[in-house]
């Protein structure tokens, strides 16, 4: 089954010595003063293609979340045996998604999806099948000291934001059928919209040439 759908823009972060976060300063100071790491990098990309009329579709990636806030929580737990409110309505996966609509006064709906080494792909795919325009946002805080032992790599903090909808300039042929193919990296997918080409995943295939 083949289908088109438009890039309406997009917006790649990734951290660097010059810059830790990308830049927030939209998002009222005493609003901000709350916000963990994540949600500033998912909600400073977004604000660089989100359109002003927000009546659009969120769909929020991340395979890690808030770990960061987690840990906190936790250390927190774990000495006082008690949890922040607060701290924990930060620790949830759909916080970032929740604190853009909030933001943007945006009453549509928004999902938030992690799915492993496959959440990239799947939160990509979940943003193609939506109707109507929808803002895809996929966002990584730097991995805790604490975690890399477990991890295969050290996870810097980086992010992306895509404006997808049904008409617009940019247009990609999408395929949906099986790939045979490992998952999906983040630097795959900020080439495919930096430069064209094409781009696959387990199930879908999207070509811009």
């Amino acid at each position: 089954m083949n289908n088109t759908i438009c890039i309406n823009g997009f917006y790649i972060w990734r951290e660097s010595d010059n810059e830790k976060l990308p830049d927030v300063s939209f998002i009222p100071p005493m609003v901000r003063r709350r916000m963990t790491d994540l949600q500033k990098i998912a909600l400073g990309v977004a604000n660089r293609v989100a359109p002003k009329d927000a009546n659009y579709q969120i769909i929020f990636a991340s395979r890690y979340g808030e770990w960061q806030q987690t840990i906190k929580l936790i250390t927190q737990f774990h000495t006082d045996s008690e949890m922040s409110p607060a701290g924990f309505s930060n620790s949830v996966h759909n916080a970032a998604a929740g604190a853009f609509s909030i933001l943007t006064k945006n009453k549509n709906s928004y999902t938030s999806i992690a799915a492993g080494a496959r959440t990239l792909e799947s939160g990509i795919l979940a943003a193609l099948m939506a109707r109507g325009p929808v803002l895809f946002i996929y966002a990584e805080e730097k991995s805790p000291e604490m975690y890399e032992p477990f991890l295969e790599s050290r996870v810097s903090a980086h992010g992306m934001a895509v404006m997808l909808s049904g008409s617009g300039k940019r247009g990609v042929t999408l395929e949906y059928d099986e790939y045979e193919r490992g998952a999906l990296t983040f630097d795959a997918v900020a080439n495919f919209l930096e430069n064209g080409g094409e781009i696959s995943a387990s199930c879908w295939k999207m070509v811009d040439k």
